[in-house]
């Protein structure tokens, strides 16, 4: 009965009951309507309140009689302030998504998104449509049996001089949100918010650090012609995996589950989607493997909710843009808030694919991801437009040694890897001797931290072979 109820709500309720709670709370605050819906009902309450006052307390008769208009004229006042609230936010929204489309043409079309998840947005959004539905509701309250207001019409102009105050600041927060720097840094820190956080709650408590001390953990390199493969059945991006239920109902059914797929990856009907081996614990003869398919949800696009890969291309495709742009300024911004988002990547992640239940028994093998795959999503197609640039070139370069000076040691030798490619992929020649030994420094630095001389001096040696840099600095030049 549950499993048909489920299987008949919208995709967004069932995407949504697949999350943990702190994933529910982080897309609920991410949606354009939940806090102007919220604003709403106090508009609502606030219209009811005034309602109350006006027609009980008669503050009118008593109090504020320089405030006090007759029904015609009150009437006036709130058709025209509906009238010119509503021309404000038809105005603001259309000129708005203007400059957002713009501006989505070119960078990429997830600033509109970003600008519309920035809570200050959503607030903004809010407050326009708290003072319309306020004044539409007070106006339907006006009684001609009433010879005189007070409370309605003093509210009302307060409600629409806030709409104005609100216009102004949500021109101004547009302004400064559409520079660069500024959506780069609100893209970097929705990044780490909404996954981070989420995964560093909701994942990696269950990771093992030593899966040889674990029970069970033979099973996946011992028994893969065991396995049970469970294929998709629809196509889709895998956008959430429901971890905790996941070990829950397998540690409950006494199975190993291995994972063949990663969030964010693209996945056809028939493909194996995981697989498992039962195992002495296993109490049940048949395991109901559309319980398991239901904890692991397929959607028609890519999200963040649980996707690293996702947020790191996000500020990818706005450096790429800003390459071929001829954008130096925003390429180097968004290359700092990449290797900031990679560096909390590090810190909260542990790259372990095995997780385990509460008695540290293995219960899901998840695909193996490194390090450097995310430091190739960052920087690689981004090293194919920089390459025949010595400037974009060096400060990429510039960028690695940042991040390596900040990673741990084992992850150092990851950044001097791609630096070698990096740098054994520039094609021109330096024009200027700062450009020269600029590349030189980037490249020793890196070496350095990466505790691999050796390499270097090899490297540097086929650069002089090859013309990139003059035969001085084989004798230590610029060290």
């Amino acid at each position: 009965m549950l499993h048909m109820l489920f299987r008949m709500m919208p995709a967004p309720v069932k995407r949504l009951i697949s999350m943990s709670s702190r994933q529910r709370w982080h897309e609920t605050r991410a949606s354009l309507w939940v806090l102007p819906a919220i604003y709403i009902f106090i508009a609502v309450l606030l219209s009811i309140i005034s309602f109350w006052i006006e027609f009980s307390l008669r503050p009118g008769w008593t109090l504020l009689s320089a405030f006090t208009t007759e029904y015609s004229l009150t009437q006036t006042m709130y058709s025209t302030m509906l009238s010119g609230v509503l021309t404000l936010n038809a105005f603001t929204f259309n000129s708005m998504l203007m400059v957002l489309t713009n501006m989505s043409n070119q960078f990429t079309p997830r600033v509109l998104l970003n600008f519309i998840s920035n809570r200050r947005t959503q607030h903004a959004i809010g407050i326009f449509n708290l003072c319309f539905f306020y004044l539409l509701i007070v106006f339907f309250f006006l009684d001609s049996s009433i010879s005189q207001y007070t409370v309605f019409p003093i509210a009302g102009v307060l409600a629409t001089a806030f709409s104005v105050l609100n216009f102004i600041l949500f021109i101004n927060h547009a302004t400064k949100w559409m520079q660069p720097p500024s959506i780069t840094t609100d893209m970097k820190k929705q990044s780490e918010e909404r996954i981070l956080n989420t995964l560093y709650y909701d994942l990696e408590k269950y990771r093992a650090d030593n899966p040889d001390h674990l029970s069970l953990s033979y099973l996946p390199q011992k028994q893969q012609e065991k396995a049970q493969k469970v294929a998709c059945e629809t196509s889709g991006y895998l956008q959430i995996i429901d971890f905790g239920k996941l070990i829950q109902e397998a540690q409950k059914d006494g199975i190993v589950l291995q994972l063949h797929c990663s969030i964010g990856d693209f996945l056809l009907p028939d493909l194996t989607l995981f697989s498992y081996w039962k195992t002495e614990e296993t109490p049940v003869e048949e395991i109901d493997e559309q319980k398991y398919r239901r904890m692991l949800f397929l959607g028609d696009r890519q999200n963040e909710i649980q996707d690293l890969s996702f947020g790191v291309q996000k500020l990818k495709d706005i450096a790429v843009k800003a390459v071929s742009n001829d954008e130096p300024g925003t390429l180097k911004d968004t290359l700092y808030q990449l290797i900031d988002l990679l560096l909390s990547i590090a810190k909260v992640t542990s790259f372990t694919p095995y997780l385990s239940d509460g008695e540290n028994t293995l219960r899901v093998v998840m695909k193996q991801e490194y390090f450097s795959d995310y430091l190739y999503t960052a920087f690689g197609h981004i090293s194919v437009y920089v390459k025949n640039d010595p400037v974009l070139t060096n400060m990429l370069l510039e960028t690695l040694v940042l991040l390596a000076r900040s990673l741990p040691q084992d992850k150092k030798p990851i950044c001097w890897s791609y630096g070698q490619v990096v740098a054994q992929s520039f094609a021109e020649k330096f024009a200027y001797e700062f450009e020269q030994r600029s590349f030189y420094t980037h490249l020793r630095t890196l070496s350095v931290e990466a505790r691999d001389p050796q390499t270097f001096q090899k490297l540097v040696q086929e650069f002089i072979e090859k013309g990139t840099l003059p035969a001085s600095y084989g004798e230590g030049k610029g060290s």
